[in-house]
Parts: structure tokens; C-alpha cells; sequence
């Protein structure tokens, strides 16, 4: 078992994001994150029981997998801190299977917006032949609810087998999963492909050399990501203009998923 780190604040430090992804498959409670074996069934259905991860949510004392959702995490959503965090301060139980997975005609890039934090958080959009690691969790319907509440930005959509192959580490390939993609359109220069998800110092840089409206509202070198993504976060009226600049400037791609 290892500890939740609660030191991953976005709000104090939006350089962080996206946070550390669990470190392998195992479930998440209340008392820390505890790791499973490597095999983690999820069968033709995300329905169907898996001794090994039904086994560990029962043992915590919380219900089977049966009546969860499975929830492709691409940014924050796959750190335990984090999604502890949004769980906790909606009381709601935080008790989550983590499944290390890969999905196959799905990458990840970041949101056409800035976050109230000051950050460019990740978005999943269509690509063909992209095979891309990613963690899925398998929410209850409290923590689902819990989850669309945190992501205003952001609209769940339920992706089939016929549109994305989910490969689950240890064994199984669900027929659909649930993902967030973003109301705002995928980051990518005019007439390009999507931006691939990076870090923020990566991605600001990009941003502040290449992408003039944004370089022209910012008005700060491209080292000093920090200070513009702590300005940025006491900055609503300019985070709105960074939002309608990109769409505008050709910068918001859609993500393929019917946006």
C-alpha cells in the first residue's frame, strides 16, 4: 500500500498538472492506494464481475464493480491525490479501481481553455492507428455524478467498441467506456495536428512562441510560464479571451468524438 500524496494542489502549483498517475493497476481508499495484480479482469462487458478487482472493493467494504461505469481518465483523473481530493470534499467514498489499460484510435492533447487555475488541462480526441496508455477507473453512480460536477468544461461521452479499442492490462476489452472530452475543441496550430499532451512549461512555451493572439493577450516570455499561469488564475476576464482567441484564430481542432 502506498500513501494518497494530498501535496498535488493545482491551485498552488497549476505547474503540476497533470499530477502523478497511479503507479499500476489497484484500488484507491480511504487509507491510501493499494496495488493488485497485474491481472484486473474486466470481461466483454463492463458489467461482468472480476474476482480480483470485485474481491478488493468488497474486502473495503463498498460495493462490487457490477453497477460501476468505467471511465477512461486522460489528465488529472488518472492521480489517485486528485481524484481522492474532488471525492472526499464532495462526501462522497473514494474507494476507486484504477485499471491500467490501452486504447487504441484515441490520443490526448490539451483543452482549447485555461483552467481557473491557471493551467492547460488534457483532452482525448480522435486518431486513428494511436495507441495510447492510459488509467480507466470504474466509478459508482455517486462518484460519477460527483466527477461530471468537477469538470464543467468538459462533457462525458460514452465511446464504443466500434470507435476505440480499450485494452485492459491483464485481460479484457470492454464494449464501451466512458471519457471527458472538452466543450472547447483540442489545442492545434491552424491547418495542424492537436498538440500532444506535455508539461506546462512545454506547452506555454509552445504557446507563447507560436500562437500570436495568445503571446499578444499573455505579453510575458516564454520562461516565465509561472508567473503568466498564476496571473492567468486571478485573470477570468483574460482567461475568456484566451478561449475565444483560439477558436477564433483557428487554434480549437475538434476532437473528433462529434463536437
Amino acid at each position: 500500500m502506498s500513501t494518497v500524496d494530498g501535496g498535488v494542489d493545482f491551485v498552488a502549483a497549476p505547474w503540476l498538472y497533470p499530477g502523478p498517475a497511479a503507479p499500476g493497476t489497484g484500488l484507491l481508499t480511504r487509507d491510501g492506494y493499494h496495488r493488485a495484480r497485474a491481472r484486473a479482469e474486466v470481461g466483454a462487458s463492463t458489467r461482468r464481475p472480476a474476482a480480483t478487482v470485485d474481491g478488493a472493493l468488497r474486502a473495503a467494504g463498498v460495493g462490487g464493480i457490477r453497477d460501476r461505469r468505467l471511465v477512461v481518465a486522460v489528465g488529472s483523473n488518472a492521480c489517485p491525490a486528485v481524484v481522492a481530493r474532488k471525492l472526499t470534499a464532495g462526501d462522497v467514498d473514494p474507494t476507486v479501481p484504477f485499471l491500467r489499460a490501452t486504447v487504441t484510435g484515441m490520443a490526448v492533447g490539451h483543452s482549447a481553455h485555461v483552467s481557473v487555475a491557471g493551467y492547460v488541462a488534457a483532452t482525448a480526441f480522435r486518431r486513428q492507428g494511436a495507441r495510447t496508455a492510459v488509467f480507466a477507473s470504474l466509478l459508482d453512480r455517486d462518484q460519477l455524478a460527483c466527477l461530471d460536477a468537477t469538470e464543467p468544461n468538459y462533457t462525458r461521452r460514452t465511446v464504443t467498441a466500434d470507435e476505440c479499442v480499450l485494452e485492459i492490462d491483464g485481460g479484457g476489452r470492454p464494449v464501451s467506456f466512458d471519457v471527458y472530452v472538452s466543450k472547447w475543441g483540442t489545442l492545434a496550430p491552424p491547418g495542424g495536428p492537436p498538440i500532444p499532451l506535455q508539461t506546462q512549461e512545454a506547452l506555454f512555451g509552445t504557446l507563447l512562441r507560436d500562437c500570436a493572439a495568445f503571446a499578444a493577450l499573455v505579453g510575458r516570455p516564454p520562461h516565465e510560464y509561472r508567473s503568466v499561469m498564476t496571473e492567468l488564475a486571478g485573470a477570468a476576464d483574460v482567461r475568456a479571451a484566451l478561449r475565444r482567441s483560439f477558436a477564433t484564430s483557428g487554434w480549437a481542432a475538434h476532437s473528433g468524438f462529434g463536437d
